[in-house]
């Protein structure tokens, strides 16, 4: 019988050391799908050594597109002829795989994707992205859960998403690069990924403007070129440290992070009694005696991220009077309050809104973790818990977290697989 892993914590140790940040999660898997746009060889380099990088080297793998991950460094070979069909088996593991769509029908006219899995986080419709595409002249039928979208050839629009949806504006991104004509964008995400991912797409020779503001202008080429990319660190990972040094009542450093990319959440972390040292490339915290209560609304970038909305919380299940977080961007993101209720918290929610309580003190318990930033915030909840915790469901942590358990063990971490 196969035994399921899981994480074991002894909680209230502070803890005290550097870590680095691993490139971004939600970066490298859309820039890792770039080949398809183009045959050629490419090099991504701090690229994270997690499940989903893996998950998303099996997708490029059934299209044709070999690739292999040495040391932080990810080749990808795109040959001039690839497939146009992600099957659900693969695709199921990761909702990010619906990215395949728009460079699929840019450059092959054609796509056939099963519909996605991943976190269990509600519904994430894919309209905006059909509604885009079918916008650019593309067609779409469902069949037995299969998406088939068709083309005889994309035309550049203006789009006016109805939400600075990051999945929407990036495949709307991807299939306009090759299309007939200047695509406008408006309404687009902000996000620091986006940012890096136009800036692998430039040096394909891709024209584009407007990055990291609300209205992107893209300019159709006959092609692209294949390119070598750094991956920018990953600002969640980033918080979910930040996050456990405040929590334990530690102090450390991050390195390998731009600190704009996290504005609001720093100021977040100073209201809560954080003082902060930021320099271009990293960010040393030290825990104030008590943390503070705080309100929290989570919202597209540069407000506060909503993978982060479960690691404010933990953190703050032992603060001093009464904490607000409003959820404005996945409606089922406080999968991670029910288990850290069984350790004692005090949290009543309604609708989008969270009320919490500080305690005094926490129990170790059993927990489980439903999805990547559940994980997470269960494990900094355990580091302020008298006792042992015992974390199941970490398959979904090590989707988005490189080497958690080692790293919080170097700083201090009473941690270990089980």
């Amino acid at each position: 019988m196969l035994v399921e892993k899981s994480i074991q914590i002894i909680g209230s140790k502070k803890l005290n050391g550097t870590i680095e940040v691993s490139g971004a999660k939600n970066a490298v898997l859309k820039q890792m799908i770039l080949p398809i746009l183009s045959e050629g060889k490419y090099k991504i380099e701090n690229v994270p050594d997690i499940a989903d990088v893996y998950y998303m080297q099996e997708v490029l793998n059934v299209l044709g597109i070999t690739s292999e991950l040495t040391n932080k460094s990810l080749v990808i070979d795109s040959p001039s002829n690839i497939s146009v069909e992600a099957p659900y088996e693969v695709v199921q593991k990761m909702r990010a795989s619906i990215i395949v769509l728009g460079p699929l029908l840019a450059r092959k006219g054609e796509a056939k994707i099963a519909f996605p899995g991943g976190d269990q986080l509600g519904p994430r419709p894919v309209k905006m992205h059909i509604e885009a595409l079918e916008k650019m002249g593309a067609n779409f039928e469902l069949d037995h859960g299969v998406l088939i979208g068709k083309t005889d050839g994309l035309k550049g629009v203006e789009i006016n998403l109805t939400y600075a949806s990051v999945g929407a504006t990036e495949n709307t991104l991807l299939a306009a690069v090759l299309a007939d004509g200047t695509t406008i964008i408006e309404n687009a995400a902000r996000e620091p990924e986006i940012v890096d991912l136009v800036k692998m797409l430039k040096n394909m020779g891709a024209q584009i403007e407007g990055e990291g503001t609300s209205e992107i202008v893209i300019h159709g080429v006959d092609s692209l070129k294949s390119t070598n990319h750094k991956v920018i660190g990953d600002r969640v990972v980033t918080g979910t440290y930040l996050g456990a040094f405040l929590a334990s009542g530690g102090a450390g450093i991050i390195k390998g992070i731009n600190p704009n990319h996290l504005p609001m959440e720093l100021k977040k972390f100073q209201e809560m009694g954080a003082v902060l040292n930021i320099s271009d490339d990293s960010i040393a915290i030290e825990s104030s005696k008590e943390i503070s209560s705080i309100e929290i609304s989570t919202l597209p970038f540069p407000g506060i991220a909503t993978d982060l909305q479960p690691i404010f919380g933990a953190c703050l299940l032992k603060a001093n009077g009464t904490s607000i977080i409003t959820e404005n961007v996945y409606d089922q993101r406080f999968q991670w309050i029910p288990e850290v209720q069984r350790m004692g918290a005090d949290i009543q929610t309604g609708w989008q809104h969270a009320m919490i309580k500080g305690v005094n003190e926490l129990s170790g318990a059993p927990v489980h973790s439903t999805d990547i930033r559940t994980g997470a915030s269960l494990i900094i909840a355990a580091l302020q818990a008298d006792g042992e915790s015992i974390i199941t469901g970490i398959d979904h942590i090590e989707r988005g977290y490189e080497n958690i358990v080692d790293l919080l063990s170097s700083v201090g971490c009473e941690i270990q697989y089980t």
